[in-house]
């Protein structure tokens, strides 16, 4: 997220004729059009389709979702402390590693989604509660849309403003390490379609004989109250009929 907002402006910063201070202090960018910037858009467009649809299941396939994931993870940070320093390669090189790194970024980010999807769903514990899993997951991230952008697009602004253009891509880079780190703690959970469908069924029956059971005993007890009030009214009129007798026939 906060990569697809960083390039565009990194792309179309002009060309600094500031000597850099190394290791940090540079800035400028590579002063490209907006027509050159969407031609490395609709290319990388066309990898990602690739990526996604023939690299990741191949490599799932042979090595699972979750070492797969891990992998892909942990490049992300390395990319992010390299992309800002694409700027200080010869003018000859600098299309070709800003490539590069489109390149590295689209096959992280097809390698990192899907298998997060198929180990977010493997992972609860019944199909029943697969929507709310899901819910809470999409609500965080639409949360982190909507503030990851706006939060790296200061930093970035700021780290302009003191001479360091890739501050705004290092702090990204560091948050990256942290989920890093966590993905390290993950464990894959691998569960059996035909047992998981069992499971659903199951819960599916005995949550409809709870109900059938429910339904049953409130029959029961509108039978038994009716035949209590027909007995009350039997006794009722007995009492009536005896009481009538007495003031009739008098001992």
């Amino acid at each position: 997220m906060s990569f697809d907002q960083l390039m565009p402006i990194f792309l179309s910063s002009k060309v600094s004729t500031t000597p850099a201070k190394l290791p940090f202090r540079f800035t400028g960018g590579f002063g490209m059009s907006s027509r050159d910037q969407g031609v490395l858009m609709v290319g990388q467009g066309f990898y990602a389709m690739f990526a996604q649809a023939i690299l990741f299941p191949l490599l799932a396939r042979r090595f699972g979702c979750l070492k797969v994931f891990r992998t892909a993870v942990m490049l992300w940070p390395v990319l992010y402390l390299l992309v800002p320093y694409t700027v200080l390669l010869p003018p000859q090189y600098r299309v070709l590693g800003m490539c590069f790194c489109l390149l590295w970024r689209t096959t992280a980010q097809a390698l990192t989604f899907p298998p997060n999807n198929i180990m977010l769903a493997n992972s609860a514990p019944s199909m029943l509660v697969l929507g709310a899993i899901n819910g809470v997951a999409g609500s965080t991230a639409s949360l982190c849309r909507a503030f990851g952008p706006s939060i790296t697009g200061f930093i970035y602004s700021k780290g302009l403003s003191i001479g360091v253009s890739g501050l705004g891509w290092w702090v990204t880079g560091f948050v990256c390490i942290m989920g890093a780190v966590e993905s390290v703690l993950m464990e894959e959970v691998k569960i059996n379609s035909s047992d998981a469908a069992m499971e659903d069924e199951e819960e599916e029956a005995a949550a409809g004989n709870h109900s059938m059971i429910d339904a049953l005993s409130i029959d029961a007890a509108i039978v038994a109250a009716t035949r209590l009030e027909d007995r009350s009214r039997e006794d009722l009129s007995k009492i009536l009929i005896r009481l009538d007798n007495q003031d009739r026939f008098p001992a």
